[in-house]
C-alpha cells in the first residue's frame, strides 16, 4: 500500500523525494511558559538592571535587550533574575522576556551625576481593599525613574494570594520602574522568606546600599530578625550599626546620601500606642552614618500618614500612606513640619546639586512641597560644583 501512494505521488503530486513525503515531522521546542507574576525591576546600577518574574513551571529565563543581545540563566527554574548588563547611562532600554505570550517593557538606565531624574517614595500598602490600587496607580502616572518602598506590602507575607494581588496591582509601575525596597514588620510574617524570595539580593542581609547617579542610598533593616525583631517590635543589631558608619567612609562628599528604612528615626501620630513613633535604634543608626557623611533626608514608614519634620538638622520623612488603614497624624508637635492623614506617595526630583519634591494625594493634589538641596549652580551643573545651602 505504501508503494501505491508513493507511485500516485510522484506521477499526479511531482513529488522530489518518496522520502521526505514520509519521513516523520521535526519536533518543534517546547513554548515558554508564560509570565505568572511580574516582571518587576531590581538592582539598579550604573550598566546594570535586573529582570525578575516567575513561571509555574521551571525553565530557563531569557531576555532579549538593546535590540539584539541575550542574557539567560544556567539553569530551569521558576523564580527567575536576569542580569542586563553593559547599559549605557541615562537611556531608555526596551526589553523582552522570552514567554508564551512574551511580555515586553522599558525602563531608563541608571543617570549620570548631573542628569534629572525623578524618585518616586511609598509605602504601607497592606493589600487593603483596593486603596493600594488607587496609590499604585496615581504613582505611576508620575513617570519616575526609581521607585523607593517604605515597606509593609502585605498584611501577611504568608500568604501566597496577597503577594499575587501586590504584584497584579503594582504591575504597570514594576515593568518599568527600577524597585528598591525595605523590610516591614509585615514581611517578617513569614520570618523574611517572602520577601528574600522577591527582592532581596541572595546570600545577603536586607540592608545594603546602592548608588544612583549623584544619590547614594543607605536602606537600613528596623525590624532585623537577627538582632531578636518580631513583627510586633523592632530591633537593629550592632553589627548593622557598624556596617552603617563604615559603608559611608568612603563616600565623596558632594553625593546626596539618603537613608531608606521601615520604622524611621523620629513620628508623631496623633494616638501612641506600644510599636509606634520612632525608633530608638534606627536613631543610633541614623547618627552613627552622620558621623561619616551629613544625611540628606530619612524616608520611613510604619506610621499610616504623612508627616515631614526636622530634629537637629536631621530632615526626616514618615511617607506610609500606600493603602493601609490611615490613621492621624500629630501636626501641633514642635518638630513636624507638615503632617496628613491622605493615601498618598511622595517624588523627589534631583538634578546635579538641586532635589525638591512633593508629597500628594491619589487625586494629584499637592500636600506639601519641600527643598532638600539647593545651589547657585544651574540644573544639570556637575556635582563638584555642589555648595550652596541646603
Amino acid at each position: 500500500m505504501r508503494s501505491v501512494v508513493a507511485a500516485l505521488c510522484l506521477a499526479l503530486c511531482g513529488c522530489d523525494s518518496v522520502h521526505a513525503l514520509f519521513a516523520p515531522r521535526a519536533r518543534r521546542a517546547p513554548a515558554s511558559p508564560g509570565v505568572a507574576m511580574g516582571p518587576w525591576l531590581l538592582g539598579p546600577a550604573a550598566g546594570e538592571m535586573t529582570v525578575a518574574w516567575t513561571t509555574a513551571e521551571p525553565v530557563k529565563g531569557r531576555v532579549w535587550y538593546l535590540e539584539d543581545r541575550l542574557a539567560q540563566e544556567d539553569t530551569a527554574r521558576t523564580d527567575h533574575r536576569v542580569t542586563l548588563r553593559s547599559l549605557p547611562l541615562d537611556a531608555v532600554v526596551r526589553y523582552r522576556i522570552e514567554a508564551s505570550p512574551p511580555v515586553a517593557g522599558t525602563f531608563r538606565t541608571a543617570p549620570t551625576p548631573h542628569s534629572p531624574f525623578r524618585v518616586l517614595v511609598y509605602g504601607d500598602n497592606r493589600t487593603n481593599n483596593g486603596d493600594h490600587a488607587l496609590v499604585a496607580r496615581a504613582a505611576a502616572a508620575e513617570g519616575a525613574q526609581l521607585a523607593l518602598h517604605t515597606g509593609d506590602m502585605v498584611v501577611n507575607a504568608a500568604d501566597n494570594e496577597l503577594w499575587a494581588r501586590w504584584f497584579s496591582e503594582e504591575a504597570d509601575l514594576l515593568l518599568r520602574t527600577p524597585f528598591v525596597p525595605t523590610l516591614g514588620n509585615h514581611e517578617i510574617t513569614d520570618n523574611g522568606v517572602s520577601y528574600a524570595r522577591w527582592f532581596q539580593p541572595p546570600s545577603r542581609p536586607a540592608y545594603h546600599s546602592l548608588d544612583y547617579g549623584p544619590v547614594h542610598l543607605v536602606v537600613l533593616d528596623s525590624f532585623e530578625m537577627a538582632a531578636g525583631a518580631d513583627p510586633h517590635s523592632g530591633a537593629v543589631s550592632d553589627a548593622q550599626l557598624a556596617w552603617v558608619e563604615e559603608d559611608l567612609r568612603g563616600v565623596p562628599a558632594e553625593k546626596h546620601v539618603w537613608m531608606l528604612v521601615h520604622q524611621g528615626p523620629f513620628a508623631h501620630p496623633a494616638h501612641m500606642r506600644p510599636g509606634r513613633g520612632g525608633s530608638e535604634r534606627v536613631r543610633l543608626a541614623v547618627q552613627a552614618a552622620a558621623r561619616r557623611h551629613s544625611i540628606e533626608a530619612v524616608f520611613a514608614g510604619h506610621e499610616h500618614f504623612y508627616e515631614r519634620g526636622e530634629v537637629d538638622g536631621l530632615r526626616y520623612f514618615v511617607i506610609g500612606g500606600g493603602g493601609a488603614p490611615l490613621e492621624d497624624p500629630d501636626p501641633t508637635f514642635p518638630t513636624v513640619e507638615a503632617a496628613h492623614k491622605a493615601l498618598s506617595f511622595v517624588t523627589v526630583d534631583v538634578c546635579g546639586c538641586h532635589v525638591t519634591g512633593k508629597a500628594k494625594d491619589i487625586a494629584g493634589r499637592v500636600l506639601d512641597s519641600f527643598t532638600l538641596s539647593s545651589c547657585k549652580e544651574p540644573c544639570g551643573a556637575p556635582l563638584a560644583a555642589k555648595g550652596g545651602a541646603p
